[in-house]
């Protein structure tokens, strides 16, 4: 009789977990803010797992010497990327080491550094978007277009939750 609670015991704990690790994003998308950028083309392709669209950023190259910064960013060292919210369109303002104030209309979105110096590269955990199989093409001419934007929710540690992409106009969850 002990195994059968030990058994279900290990079953409980393991849903617990994999509830808790669905959580983070789901809270992030329903109440943190949401910034939308337009998407600069990258080159995609994974045929193991599943058809997805590679995104790039202008934020995704950053010249620093435009920025209020207190940091030297540093290889494979994540920083913060201050985005302020100026009459529709989200603009890089300020980087530092650690996340800065909340304040309304701006956000402080983590990022890590790939490559440092005057033009800064980065990523921010919002470079892929899995697609349904077949989509990926026109959502890549798209991109070449200049008519896509990406939509995340970003939490007030900074980090970022992409929700959706908008092709066109048209939003895809």
């Amino acid at each position: 009789m002990k195994r059968h609670y030990a058994f279900a015991g290990a079953v409980a704990l393991q849903c617990v977990i994999l509830a808790a690790m669905g959580a983070r994003p789901a809270l992030s998308v329903s109440r943190d803010t949401r910034v939308t950028l337009p998407v600069v083309p990258v080159d995609p392709m994974d045929l193991f797992r599943g058809e997805y669209v590679r995104l790039g950023y202008d934020i995704s190259r950053l010249d620093t010497t435009q920025l209020n910064r207190t940091l030297a960013p540093q290889q494979d060292r994540p920083f913060f990327l201050r985005l302020e919210n100026r009459n529709g369109a989200w603009v890089p303002t300020d980087l530092q080491a650690s996340v800065g104030k909340a304040e309304p209309g701006a956000v402080w979105l983590r990022g890590r550094c790939t490559s440092p110096g005057d033009t800064l590269t980065a990523t921010y955990g919002i470079e892929q978007f899995f697609v349904q199989q077949g989509r990926g093409r026109e959502i890549e001419d798209a991109i070449r277009g200049g008519t896509v934007q990406a939509e995340f929710a970003v939490a007030e540690d900074g980090t970022a939750t992409l929700t959706a992409l908008i092709v066109n106009g048209k939003r895809m969850e």
